[in-house]
């Protein structure tokens, strides 16, 4: 029996179904057989993959409290403008 190893074509198409693992046990094994041999495709999927996983950090970076610090800033500000208008009317002014 013969494997059909996939075209560089298939594996760039297919390239985040490998690195999501959603390949059968066959189709993953034919996809490591084609990377072993093409660099350009091993760059390929190695590229993809760094650049889901920095998307993946900036996305939780996102999520850190400093959205919560900026928003108390804000807040902050808006207490400090309320204020100071409250007390120009008080003045008069």
């Amino acid at each position: 029996m013969k494997m059909m190893l996939p075209s560089c074509r298939e594996i760039t198409e297919r390239a985040s179904d490998y690195l999501d693992q959603n390949l059968s046990p066959w189709q993953r094994a034919a996809f490591r057989m084609h990377l072993l041999m093409c660099i350009y495709c091993r760059r390929h999927v190695r590229h993809l993959d760094l650049t889901v996983a920095t998307l993946g950090r900036i996305a939780a970076e996102d999520e850190t409290p400093q959205n919560d610090d900026i928003q108390q800033i804000v807040e902050l500000l808006k207490r400090q403008q309320n204020e100071s208008a409250g007390q120009k009317g008080e003045d008069g002014g």
